[in-house]
Order: C-alpha cells, then structure tokens, then sequence
C-alpha cells in the first residue's frame, strides 16, 4: 500500500533545473516520518512499484475550472480569523452566520457569470472515460454551482459522486474522498486526487490514503525537506491559497505525490507511474 512505500513527488516542469522536458523527482517521502526526504535528481530516481489506479475524484474551483473567485476578499469581508472560513463561521451566532454566508453566496453567485472549464479538463476527463476509470468531484462550493458548472461549463458525461459542501465535514477532512471510494467499492489507495490547494485537497487525499496530484499552474509551490532546505529555492516566500496567505513551501500532509502545472500532464503523469484499470462492477457514467 502507498502507506507501507516510498511517497514519489513529481515535478513536470520547464521551470529552473527542472527545465527538462520529462518528470523529474523532486522528493521522496514516507508517510510514517511526515516529512521530506533530500531532493534526488532526474538521474536517479527513487524506486517506485507500479500500482493499480482505479478512479480519479477532482476539485472544482481552480482545477476543473478557471480561477475566477476571490477568496482573500471573501475572507477579508466576512472577517474570518482562522484557515477554515467555513468551519469557522459555523461556530458564530446565528445572525454572524447567516451575514456571512450571504456574502459568500453573493460572490460564489456572481462567479457563475464567468465559470469555465480549465484547459485540458475535457481532454482528461475523455481520456478517463476511455479507461473506463470513473470521475468523482468533492468541493467546498454550494451543489447549486456544481450543477451550474456541468450544465454551462461541461459537455461530458457530469461526474459522479458530486460532493459540495452540503456534505460535512468538509475538505480538508477526508471523509467525502472516502465516501466516493466506498461507492466505487475501491480502496483509496488506488484512486487518485486532484486539486489546486495544498492546505484542501492535498491534505484532504493524504488523510484519505489516496495518490495526490497538485495543480500549480503558477509555479509557486516548493517542496520542503528534513533539514529545512527547499527544493529549488532560497527561502520561503508568501503565496495564496484559496484565500489565505501562506509559506510556498509544502512539507507534512501538504506534500503531494506529484505536482503538475497543468491538467494536461495528470494523464502522462499517471501513466508513467500507474497501471490505470477500471474498477470491478465499475459504476456507470452519468448522461450528460
């Protein structure tokens, strides 16, 4: 199991000395120390056992969508004092409550406006189809925008289960990743995590026992090591992710199997590391 093995995290990258054209180790990680192993070369690589991948569950916001929501001003103008807007709001008197979720409805509302796809998302999401490996979608967005988004902003087949936050607790619990694998009938293990925030979707497929695929269409992100040494870089700088301002630098649950700078590599990426396999009494796609 990937719990008992190396974790192999790959950059796919033409940024600075990775400007190879081919995936290059960035990192080897076990996840019983929780920490980063010394960056390896492309020369010589960790050794990795082929696995069996068996379905892929995606975020929304961000990777299968173009980023269109602003979610340092929503934390600005809820006033939200933790990581977790919506974990936190939770906790607030009911009229502190419904004010803010207003604000978040108002702008999640007027993001739909400008909803659309991420390049590459259709071309993987056929590729998945063709494999017979089923889609899933967890977000922290309203089922409202998720609908939204494979009537206007989707042609294929919608992905099935989609989870958004009316299914608690949310991401970075791990607890609809492993709902949708229970679905499936198919062990975390063998299904796959995609999204673009390290603290959400990262932590959340970690937590769950799945392969985690970060999306960092930036190239913002570095991976941390054991002696504090970042790989590819000369110190910590701030970033954004999904709305709060943190260290560009991964390391414990925010350490991904692989990072990829766009949708278009997840497929390559997983083939070259996986045998990709549809699951038995595998569900059927949804109609579009």
């Amino acid at each position: 199991s990937l719990s008992a093995l190396q974790r192999l995290t790959c950059h796919l990258s033409s940024r600075g000395r990775h400007a190879t054209g081919r995936v290059t180790t960035a990192a080897a990680r076990t996840r019983s120390s929780a920490m980063v192993a010394k960056a390896q070369t492309a020369d010589a690589p960790a050794p990795v056992e082929r696995r069996v991948l068996r379905g892929v569950i995606f975020d929304m916001d961000g990777t299968l969508t173009v980023p269109n929501h602003d979610f340092a001003e929503m934390y600005r103008r809820v006033g939200c004092k933790t990581r977790d807007i919506l974990t936190e709001i939770e906790s607030w008197p009911d009229d502190e409550r419904k004010r803010a979720n207003d604000i978040i409805h108002e702008m999640e509302t007027e993001a739909l406006a400008t909803m659309k796809a991420m390049p590459g998302a259709e071309k993987l999401g056929a590729f998945l189809d063709r494999r017979g490996l089923p889609r899933g979608l967890v977000t922290r967005n309203v089922q409202a925008s998720v609908a939204h988004f494979h009537t206007n902003a989707w042609t294929l087949p919608p992905f099935s289960p989609a989870l958004a936050r009316e299914f608690k607790p949310y991401k970075p619990a791990p607890d609809a990743l492993l709902h949708i694998c229970k679905r499936w009938n198919v062990p975390p293990s063998q299904v796959v995590m995609v999204g673009d925030s390290a603290k959400d979707d990262v932590v959340s497929g970690n937590r769950a026992g799945c392969v985690t695929v970060l999306l960092d269409t930036e190239g913002k992100w570095r991976i941390g090591s054991e002696d504090g040494d970042e790989d590819g870089g000369n110190g910590e700088d701030a970033t954004e992710d999904n709305g709060l301002r943190v260290t560009n630098v991964l390391t414990g649950e925010m350490v991904p199997h692989f990072i990829v700078n766009s949708l278009d590599e997840v497929a390559p990426t997983l083939q070259a590391h996986f045998d990709l396999s549809a699951p038995e009494n595998a569900p059927e796609p949804a109609t579009a």
